[in-house]
């Protein structure tokens, strides 16, 4: 439309330079695939999220693993704690403790098998008194000591059931109770 325009416009008596008029068809044929790559890329984003949120979705049902000290229970099941001991000392006894979302205290255990490096311990779900445990998020704490001193250099890592997913922006969430686990902070995925 704008080539039509300006040549109604143009002088008759002084027409346009022909490698002119050549340069403009080329600038305005450069800017129209300009536009259409753009379009395309725009098409490919969204077809990318579209395609990244509906895989997220397979997540609900499924465990996931992030640096942290909670898990959540399921009313019926127990699960693998995951801990991971740096000092490089003698590994001295430990204790498992494990609070409410109140924090009360619901279960001591002792702990025999604690090595340096990552250790998994097997949760029944239960409490002190061998009763299952009400389904939702609880927090763990590992009290380890080492010649009567607390052993600080242990990393815990949190267990959550994921139950839904929140697409917020262009950030994706998921959720496990009222507990937000960022994706990216997700270290492992557990198959059911």
């Amino acid at each position: 439309e704008l080539l039509v325009t300006q040549m109604s416009y143009q002088n008759p008596l002084e027409p346009m330079d022909n490698s002119e008029f050549i340069a403009q068809l080329a600038q305005f044929s450069a800017l129209e695939q300009q536009q259409n790559i753009a379009a395309g890329i725009e098409m490919l984003a969204l077809t990318q999220t579209a395609a990244t949120n509906s895989q997220m979705v397979n997540l609900i049902g499924k465990r996931v693993i992030v640096e942290g000290d909670g898990f959540s229970l399921d009313g019926e099941n127990g699960i693998e704690i995951q801990f991971e001991l740096t000092e490089d000392k003698t590994v001295p006894p430990s204790e498992l403790i494990i609070t409410n979302s109140s924090g009360d205290v619901v279960r001591e255990i002792e702990l025999d098998s604690v090595k340096v490096g990552m250790n998994r311990i097997q949760f029944d779900g239960k409490d002190n008194d061998g009763n299952l445990l009400e389904k939702g998020n609880y927090t763990y704490t590992i009290k380890t000591t080492s010649n009567g001193k607390q052993v600080d250099d242990v990393t815990t890592y949190s267990n959550y059931l994921v139950d839904s997913v929140k697409f917020d922006g262009s950030s994706i969430l998921l959720k496990s109770d009222e507990t937000t686990i960022d994706l990216g902070d997700i270290s492992e995925v557990l198959g059911n």
